[in-house]
């Protein structure tokens, strides 16, 4: 569960980078509702949200993330030929 209120979500492990992750909106071909049971998250639904830009942290949170547009973005691929890419965020969380 997600953001304010919160919104349910499947969240994506990749136990080989220890990246965690789930489908926002604007996401297109991201398998919902096809290979997740829940729906995108609303970033807009949730006035705890903040998309994490590079002018905040130019870091970034995760070694892997660059900067993009002045957003810290982290693109995933895998040997069987899928991936991903995401933009970091910032919300309230928990695991039920």
């Amino acid at each position: 569960w997600c953001g304010t209120p919160p919104q349910r979500q499947t969240v994506i492990v990749d136990t080989g980078s220890g990246v965690t992750a789930f489908p926002c909106s604007g996401c297109s071909d991201c398998g919902v509702p096809d290979y997740h049971i829940d729906k995108l998250f609303v970033e807009e639904d949730s006035p705890t949200f903040q998309a994490r830009t590079c002018d905040e942290a130019p870091d970034c949170v995760s070694e892997r993330s660059r900067c993009t547009n002045n957003k810290c973005t982290i693109t995933m691929s895998y040997a069987e030929g899928s991936r991903w890419t995401a933009y970091e965020g910032i919300d309230r969380c928990y695991v039920a």
